[in-house]
């Protein structure tokens, strides 16, 4: 069977029915080939009509004549460079008035002239204007970005010349016009030719695997950016680097990782290996973490090591005066022993809660203590106590005129 000229891999035969159905199907078929043949023919001329897969026209005003068939003298290449930094101010200033077309026009007459003075660095200047089209919500111009890419990365494999540096420049770019599998393959490439190059960098290798885990994280793929980051702490567990800056922020993105996939063991154990590496005079931060350790205990219904973390955050956070940060922390451990019915437990946080709002003038967040106090002595019948905190709070609650009526119900109920 011929559609177009061109043989179809299949006939198609019915044997049973009346003529009618036999011709239905048949139009059914010829309409289904004839779909699938234009869908083809619309792809390959919408990436011919790619502009960036084109030269620079021999009659742009500053290409000289016998390009391409003789190197440019200096002063021609220094008039394109300087063609090329105007074009860049004048597409920012019409992207700046609203008019995108034109911008990414000029832009684009600028990528070909970069394409002719200087080849190497237009790996780099797609990226860079791939990364604004992505911004700027340019998905037709994202994609001719990064088909032109694709053409340059296999011009370059073909030649078997992809460079360390040239597979690299790829994988930015790759990542700037968000087409991450190809980029994670690169930046993979990358990592592989570094480690078997004779002048190999540990310094290289820690950056070029910081990129990749970048790269899985912005793809969602947890489990392989996990392994990277493990990686990576590996390489800086030694006496020099073991507290270093890199290495909390490997830790600190590897706790989000546990996090985000609730793998709350792994999450605890990362936590208390960062607490272990701040020091003194960051006892803020580590009792924000203590805080955090808590909350998972919770998850894992560890009460008791909850307890004992939120304890720590409250010591912490009172020797540093970061206040909010020790009321959390009691205000938390509260509501924990509420849950684990222990309620004079409970009562005695709160009491210790309200001396931290009276010392820091937080009279929102007393009055908010004193309805939970309030609400505990109630539960357990004690009901003068329970007015007694209801009134307290009514008495702030008035000069804030926040809460009244809540709290007059409140009380009215004791009656």
């Amino acid at each position: 069977m011929r559609i177009g000229g061109a043989k179809l891999p299949f006939t198609f035969k019915l044997e049973w029915g009346d003529g009618s159905v036999k011709r239905t199907i048949a139009i059914l078929l010829l309409t289904t080939v004839g779909l699938l043949v234009i869908g083809e023919t619309a792809l390959a001329q919408e990436r011919s009509l790619n502009p960036l897969l084109e030269e620079i026209e021999r009659s742009d005003p500053v290409i000289p004549a016998g390009y391409g068939k003789r190197q440019l003298s200096s002063f021609e290449k220094y008039r394109i460079e300087n063609e090329i930094a105007e074009l860049d101010r004048l597409a920012k200033a019409e992207l700046q008035q609203g008019n995108q077309d034109r911008a990414f026009e000029l832009w684009y007459r600028q990528l070909k002239l970069i394409r002719v003075v200087d080849p190497e660095a237009e790996i780099s200047a797609l990226g860079e204007l791939g990364n604004l089209a992505w911004q700027e919500n340019r998905g037709q111009e994202l994609r001719q970005i990064a088909e032109r890419l694709i053409v340059l990365e296999e011009n370059q494999v073909s030649a078997e010349s992809l460079s360390l540096e040239e597979i690299t420049k790829l994988a930015t770019a790759y990542r700037q016009v968000r087409y991450l599998d190809r980029a994670i393959a690169l930046q993979a490439r990358a990592i592989e030719l570094q480690r078997q190059n004779e002048n190999y960098s540990p310094a290289l290798e820690e950056e070029n695997l910081a990129a990749l885990g970048q790269l899985y994280l912005a793809k969602f793929d947890y489990q392989n950016a996990a392994k990277i980051y493990r990686e990576l702490l590996a390489r800086t567990d030694t006496a020099e680097s073991r507290g270093n800056k890199r290495t909390r922020e490997y830790l600190a993105t590897l706790i989000d990782i546990y996090d985000r996939t609730a793998q709350t063991a792994k999450a605890i154990a990362v936590k208390q290996r960062l607490i272990s590496l701040y020091t003194d005079t960051q006892a803020d931060k580590v009792s924000l973490l203590a805080i955090a350790i808590a909350r998972d205990y919770q998850t894992l219904n560890q009460p008791e090591r909850a307890v004992t973390a939120y304890n720590r955050a409250f010591d912490l956070a009172s020797q540093t005066q970061r206040f909010a940060t020790a009321s959390d922390a009691l205000t938390e451990l509260a509501e924990l022993h509420q849950k684990q019915s222990q309620p004079q437990k409970a009562i005695a946080t709160y009491l210790k809660l309200l001396k931290i709002h009276q010392q820091t003038y937080n009279y929102y967040g007393a009055i908010d203590t004193y309805d939970s106090l309030g609400k505990i002595h109630l539960e357990l019948q004690q009901k003068a106590q329970a007015r007694k905190y209801f009134e307290r709070g009514l008495e702030l609650a008035k000069s804030l005129n926040h809460d009244v009526e809540y709290l007059n119900r409140q009380i009215r109920q004791l009656k």
